[in-house]
């Protein structure tokens, strides 16, 4: 795997819309906070006229957000590419990406979410390291998150991702690349082109807004592909707002994790600070990592 040139300060980065648009009564001062709060982490921000194009739901048509991103990448005074923000209509864009491109002019892309389509779709036809983390819309942001982000993009990732020791739902350790992101998403690749290899990987997994039902269903979807069968580990980030519809009756959350954690048959912690959460960490997806389920530990490994 290929690790994108370190950013440092006074890096140019450019902050680009490839899914959803911003949804407010001013779309430009919303996009000047966002480039403001890249800014702010000391790098040169520029914003591609995507980041104020509204087009139904989405920073413009599917052609124009692939041409974006293909531009981010071919220039080579870039040294970044920032997803602006999620929601949908990455996946409407694949067929227009030139990962030929991208893999030739490899450089730190950044966001998570409806991005995870992306993460999925690079490491498969570019096989490069990619960020799953804050973006321009991500709100302000703790210490924990900054330090973590740019150490991350200096090519000084965390040797242990998080403070808090993980929650073990099935014992063991494991080592191996770390893929994943959303796990709606990761479902939806399914059947296509960009569905990952996970065969000797550690999968992470994150959801916001969804049912603890369709968060079963979604893990039987991948279960019943074959995705999680022959895994180095299986680590869950968070789950915000993943409510049970049937209270009285249905199974809690941590009951459908443990489940199909069992079913993997592979070393399972859950609490990563990752994802839809307040202390969304960035993991670099493609590096390796051992996962110590007992300790609760996820750690960087010495094979990078």
């Amino acid at each position: 795997m290929i690790f994108p040139r370190p950013l440092h300060p006074g890096s140019r980065v450019r902050m680009i819309g490839i899914s959803g648009c911003l949804h407010t009564e001013n779309i430009p001062a919303e996009a000047e906070a966002c480039r403001q709060r890249l800014e702010a982490l000391g790098f040169q921000v520029e914003m591609d006229e995507t980041c104020q194009k509204q087009v139904g739901y989405l920073s413009g048509t599917d052609r124009e957000r692939a041409d974006a991103l293909n531009r981010a990448f071919l220039d080579d005074t870039v040294d970044a590419v920032w997803c602006m923000k999620g929601g949908w209509g990455v996946n409407r864009m694949l067929p227009y990406v030139d990962f030929h491109v991208i893999r030739e002019h490899p450089k730190a892309f950044i966001g998570y979410s409806d991005i995870t389509s992306m993460h999925l779709a690079i490491r498969k036809f570019a096989d490069f390291v990619t960020f799953h983390g804050p973006m321009g819309t991500s709100g302000t942001w703790s210490d924990a998150v900054r330090n973590s982000l740019l150490h991350a993009l200096s090519g000084h990732p965390d040797p242990v991702f998080q403070d808090g020791k993980l929650e073990c739902i099935r014992g063991g350790s494991g080592e191996g690349e770390v893929i994943g992101g959303n796990l709606s998403l990761l479902a939806s690749s399914l059947g296509t082109a960009y569905a990952p290899d996970t065969q000797g990987k550690i999968l992470f997994i994150e959801e916001i807004g969804e049912k603890v039902y369709r968060i079963d269903e979604f893990l039987c979807h991948l279960y019943l592909a074959g995705k999680l069968t022959g895994l180095a580990g299986l680590v869950f980030g968070g789950f915000t707002n993943c409510t049970n519809e049937y209270p009285e009756s249905g199974f809690e959350l941590h009951e459908i994790l443990a489940h199909w954690a069992e079913l993997a048959g592979c070393p399972c912690a859950c609490g990563l600070q990752c994802g839809h959460i307040a202390e969304n960490l960035t993991l670099p997806l493609g590096l390796r990592y051992r996962l110590d389920a007992d300790a609760g530990v996820l750690c960087l490994s010495e094979r990078n």
